[in-house]
């Protein structure tokens, strides 16, 4: 996987061991590090609380809900990380602002114009970025004597799906300073699910379908619409979207699609014509034929973490919005209807991911550990205590947290946080 290959090429871009090359004061206990990326400029990252924590303190790693590298001021944290020891990744990710048009000197290191600077900013950027920023912080803030320093990660939106694979790839139970655990609220899990050919788009073949219940069937939050409508902005090419790194869920089961050749296209050919001759299908030119020869590949589980990997499944809390109520006639059409088809939202989103990280948990590591533990009984609701969801309530539409979203994300925290220092 490729993450594994970035950490063993760190050191020929001169990162690891680096001292920060630039280091800014903000006032109220906030400085920001410049940290060199290769040739592709540098990344900054902002150091809340820093200094008045002692080096055992647990660390929060934050990925905001959007790319900030283009801000000259740091991102406002979330209320209940702005009083712990936080450093804020500004990844780089052009392809979406919520304030319209996008600067494209973040970061401004890159001297380059256009095109050609454009991609230093596009996707992979931000996975890089993530990456060499996480470096960082674990080479240069960690504990300064042989005890353990935690790392939690929280990220909603774009950063959801950043904060996701670096979890995922990053917490390792053993090792002094990593990841024990993360937060998400609202992210995309799986960017697959936006292309045509995807089963989540395809609407049931009922003579009563009609466009009323198509309506229904699409999503209803603004912000998850944003996102949908830029993917091509974020992305570029549709075969992105398949990157595990870009939608978690594919760390778990293959796509169970082909990569189409633009974002609004099916990756199938129409088919040919067929006529029955005898017990044969035949094309029209004359060729033989199967009926079901253009039908896409079965999505099958895969096994991570790897077996022979030091890597667990994180504790995780996925948090969620609802959309907006829908109007009492509406909302009365779609309970009688026999079937639900939820669609697609961020709902769907982290209850597909809990899901494949629980099947994980049970079928992978509880089931190696009933080859030695006599007590596996014990462990029989550890997916679902380890991975945890929860609805937030409507979404206000500004990106924020939202008062339910920050009282979940505080007593969760606090738990987790109280709880090691117990253990």
């Amino acid at each position: 996987m490729r993450r594994w290959i970035l950490r063993k090429s760190l050191a020929s871009v001169g990162l690891l061991s680096q001292k920060p090359r630039h280091l800014s004061a903000f006032g109220n206990d906030v400085e920001r590090v410049s940290v060199r990326s290769g040739s592709s400029g540098t990344i900054t990252i902002d150091l809340h609380n820093i200094a008045k924590a002692s080096s055992p303190d647990p660390l929060l790693v934050y990925l905001p809900p959007y790319s900030t590298a283009s801000s000259d001021k740091p991102v406002r944290l979330p209320n209940f990380i702005q009083r712990r020891p936080t450093a804020v990744i500004n990844y780089r990710w052009v392809g979406f602002s919520p304030f319209g048009a996008e600067d494209l000197s973040a970061s401004g290191s890159v001297g380059q114009s256009g095109e050609q600077e454009r991609s230093h900013l596009s996707w992979p950027a931000p996975i890089h970025d993530t990456a060499r920023a996480y470096d960082w912080i674990v080479e240069n803030l960690g504990p300064s004597t042989y005890t353990r320093r935690d790392i939690y990660v929280f990220g909603s939106y774009l950063g959801a799906s950043l904060a996701t694979s670096l979890a995922l790839t990053e917490t390792h139970p053993h090792v002094r300073m990593g990841v024990r655990g993360y937060i998400c609220c609202n992210g995309i899990y799986n960017w697959t699910t936006f292309l045509p050919d995807h089963p989540i788009n395809k609407m049931p073949r009922l003579r009563s379908m009609h466009i009323l219940e198509e309506i229904l069937a699409r999503p209803d939050d603004p912000n998850f619409q944003q996102l949908r409508q830029h993917a091509e902005a974020l992305f570029g090419r549709p075969d992105n979207l398949f990157d595990p790194f870009a939608s978690p869920c594919l760390f778990f089961h293959t796509p169970g699609l082909l990569v189409p050749p633009s974002f609004d296209a099916s990756a199938l050919p129409p088919p040919a014509p067929l006529l029955t001759v005898g017990d044969e299908f035949v094309s029209l030119d004359g060729a033989p034929g199967l009926s079901m020869s253009n039908t896409l590949p079965r999505k099958s589980p895969l096994g991570f973490p790897p077996r022979a990997a030091t890597l667990k499944i994180p504790e995780t809390l996925l948090l969620h919005s609802t959309p907006p109520p829908l109007p009492p006639s509406l909302y009365r059409r779609r309970q009688r209807r026999k079937k639900d088809y939820p669609g697609n939202n961020f709902k769907a989103q982290a209850e597909d991911l809990a899901r494949v990280m629980r099947r994980s948990i049970d079928k992978i590591e509880l089931k190696e550990r009933s080859k030695w533990d006599d007590d596996i009984e014990a462990w029989k609701d550890e997916a679902a205590r380890r991975v945890q969801i929860y609805d937030t309530g409507p979404n206000s539409g500004d990106f924020e947290l939202g008062t339910k979203g920050e009282e979940l994300a505080a007593a969760w925290l606090e738990d987790h946080i109280s709880g090691r220092k117990r253990s």
